[in-house]
């Protein structure tokens, strides 16, 4: 019986990839992102001063059904171009990266992922082709991904998911995002990314309530992006880093005003112009603020700039 017993496992194993589960994909070799569990809950969404400041109007309850697991660090350059080379190896990539222009997906509606080109204020882009494969910039390994578009942020997470054996969750033809339901890596909802980010008591900055700026890489204080987890105290109480400073961090969410209905598991507006981005940068502008509340600064899907980046959920 015991014999007939370890057959059978042997079978289901096999049958799995070596899961144990029926069906599943065994997971690939690769870099995935550390990741940290977010519990289920709820919260204020959005923040008002006693001074009138308003952060996210209305203020409104939010409640997560699920709980998920959401990236410690933003996406390095050592990351993005690991999965860069994956995709090159699959035939997935186009665009002139020969030459070390641009990257686009080859399969569905082409956009461009990364600007290779890229040299703003004489900031480059620190990851290039070199004739057989996506290198980074020696000292850069690091640092968080720059002049990534919104498409290239969810390119990635679907290659993340893939060499993971999960699903697929952005519809490359359209861009559309299986939010719930499926499970795989994208980027967080604007919700999932303040309920993270203020958990578990509402905080202003992902530290606490007072202002720190030397817990945060943020407003020209250093005056280029510093490796993921460099401000130990600036940490959130989750344990996720750089949630304030280092770069902005796209969200999945589109741009759409708040109305004052409590929501559960919110996913933002169907349809837009702008998607969202969330988290303070290193650069210095009138739109660049470290509250965790903060929503009002958004960009096109195929816009990149040197202080842009993000960081994965996977669900």
């Amino acid at each position: 019986m015991k014999k007939l017993l370890k057959i059978s496992l042997v079978v289901a194993l096999a049958l799995s990839g070596g899961t144990g589960f029926l069906g599943a994909k065994p997971k690939e070799a690769g870099l995935f992102p550390k990741m940290v569990k977010v519990p289920a809950g709820s919260f204020a969404m959005g923040y008002i001063f006693p001074n009138g400041l308003r952060l996210g109007f209305p203020v409104h309850k939010v409640t997560l059904t699920r709980s998920f697991e959401m990236g410690k660090f933003e996406v390095t350059n050592a990351e993005f171009c690991d999965v860069l080379n994956y995709a090159l190896e699959k035939k997935y990539l186009s665009g002139d990266y020969q030459n070390n222009v641009t990257v686009q997906n080859a399969q569905g509606d082409s956009q461009e992922l990364l600007d290779l080109n890229a040299n703003f204020k004489g900031i480059k882009c620190e990851i290039s082709f070199d004739g057989k494969a996506f290198v980074v910039e020696k000292g850069k390994e690091k640092r968080p991904l720059v002049y990534v578009t919104w498409n290239g942020a969810a390119f990635y997470c679907n290659m993340l998911s893939e060499r993971a054996g999960l699903d697929a969750l952005y519809n490359l033809t359209d861009w559309s995002c299986a939010v719930y339901g499926k499970h795989g890596y994208r980027l967080p909802t604007e919700a999932e990314w303040e309920y993270a980010a203020t958990h578990n008591d509402g905080r202003i900055f992902p530290w606490g309530n007072d202002y720190k700026p030397e817990f945060m890489n943020f407003g020209l204080s250093v005056g280029h992006t510093t490796d993921v987890g460099s401000y130990e105290g600036g940490k959130s109480a989750l344990g996720l880093y750089d949630m304030a400073g280092n770069v902005e961090e796209w969200v999945n969410d589109w741009y759409s005003t708040y109305t004052p209905e409590d929501q559960t598991d919110p996913t933002g507006a169907a349809d837009a112009v702008y998607k969202e981005k969330r988290g303070g940068s290193w650069y210095k502008d009138d739109n660049n603020f470290a509250f965790c509340a903060y929503r009002y600064d958004t960009n096109y899907t195929y816009t990149y700039f040197f202080d842009i980046g993000f960081r994965v959920v996977k669900i």
